[in-house]
């Protein structure tokens, strides 16, 4: 599940279940509605999330390029979970904090 807010001009996407291939099949298209309807920045947040997949990597990718890196971020992750974006080289790509 994502919950979706606005706050300081951005769209800030909170998420509460583990980011497996499943749960990011149910929520890509959602994410990418709100994205597209607010035309806001967008920050997704991993509060509390300690796994993700290579679906989830795959959906920050396409933020990324959709919106471009100045517009899109992830804030509050793990030290395991950023050390996945980090191998992956996405601290490169993305504003991670």
């Amino acid at each position: 599940m994502v919950e979706f807010t606005t706050k300081d001009g951005k769209l800030i996407c909170t998420f509460s279940q583990r980011l497996d291939t499943a749960h990011c099949s149910e929520c890509e298209a959602d994410l990418y509605l709100k994205m597209r309807q607010s035309k806001l920045p967008v920050t997704f947040d991993l509060q509390g999330i300690d796994y993700v997949s290579s679906a989830f990597l795959r959906i920050c990718l396409g933020f990324a390029k959709e919106i471009g890196r100045e517009n899109f971020g992830l804030v509050n992750l793990c030290p395991s979970v950023k050390k996945v974006f980090k191998i992956a080289g996405f601290d490169q790509l993305m504003t991670i904090r």
